[in-house]
């Protein structure tokens, strides 16, 4: 399940935020090298989900949501975003250049 595992990635992250790069940035640029196989993703799609997911956590906490708290998850997700869009702009590439490659050819 992508929620679960999205979920489990940001616990984990949290609990090593001092890490990040080395523990979770591979994760990331992998997960996100997945998702130009499905037609129905896009980058924009992903960055329309972190802005609910902040939403939802802005409702639930309410007043513990304070400006400081929100913008260290914004870091956070934009972290996330960066090294997803990696993964997802080389797998994207490569498709492009698979595909202009089959195209010469015939």
């Amino acid at each position: 399940m992508i929620s679960c595992r999205f979920m489990s990635i940001i616990q984990q992250s949290v609990s090593n935020l001092d890490t990040l790069d080395e523990d979770f940035a591979p994760v990331l640029i992998q997960l996100g090298a997945k998702h130009p196989i499905r037609a129905d993703f896009s980058a924009d799609k992903a960055a329309a989900f972190v802005q609910s997911v902040l939403a939802i956590w802005s409702s639930v906490l309410q007043e513990n949501m304070t400006t400081k708290c929100s913008e260290a998850w914004e870091i956070l997700f934009d972290y996330f975003l960066t090294k997803l869009r990696q993964g997802y702009n080389r797998t994207y590439n490569e498709k492009l250049k698979q595909q202009k490659m089959v195209g010469t050819l015939e």
